[in-house]
């Protein structure tokens, strides 16, 4: 909560934590640009930033790229393949009209919405088919290894129901993607 003021001052206890060796590293989680500059400028030395970063939500490309490249900061991307929405399950099916099943996918519906709407999330779910198919990988495997891909990027934080999906998302780590 940005309106709560002593951010420098909570940033700068934990780093004596950190110096005394009771935390190891620093991260932040869902900073906007301003924010993580005050902390970096203060000389905080974050070494992560969690935040959202996928097909769909590329607000992170832009200040957030440039300032955490700048300053070593590796962001750490959750959401790339959108709750699984980027995932064959939903190519060419008709926009969901009920509920959805979890809290996720109502989250990511609302970024499919800011996307363009579920017309285009569907034109994008049919290039991404037909890359994964030239690479022989699924679409959400293609997702995580764009996001991967894109600067200042350090890891894709991708969660999984059940073990079918792990060698689809670490097949992410052996793609390469052309232009």
């Amino acid at each position: 909560d940005y309106d709560i003021h002593g951010l420098k001052d909570a940033a700068h206890y934990l780093d004596a934590l950190r110096q005394e060796g009771r935390i190891r590293h620093l991260g932040v989680t869902n900073f906007d640009t301003p924010r993580l500059l005050v902390l970096l400028d203060a000389g905080i030395p974050i070494v992560s930033h969690q935040l959202q970063f996928s097909l769909l939500d590329r607000r992170a490309a832009g200040a957030m790229a440039a300032l955490c490249m700048e300053r070593g900061v590796g962001m750490l991307a959750y959401g790339s393949v959108a709750g699984g929405f980027l995932s064959e399950r939903w190519l060419g099916l008709p926009e969901p009209s009920g509920a959805l099943e979890n809290r996720s996918l109502v989250k990511y519906k609302l970024i499919i919405d800011e996307f363009g709407g579920w017309t285009l999330f569907q034109e994008l779910l049919h290039a991404l088919a037909r890359i994964a198919e030239r690479h022989a990988v699924r679409i959400g495997t293609v997702a995580i290894r764009w996001v991967l891909d894109q600067p200042g990027v350090a890891a894709a934080i991708v969660g999984a129901r059940d073990a079918r999906h792990l060698a689809h998302t670490t097949a992410a780590l052996g793609l390469h993607l052309t232009d």
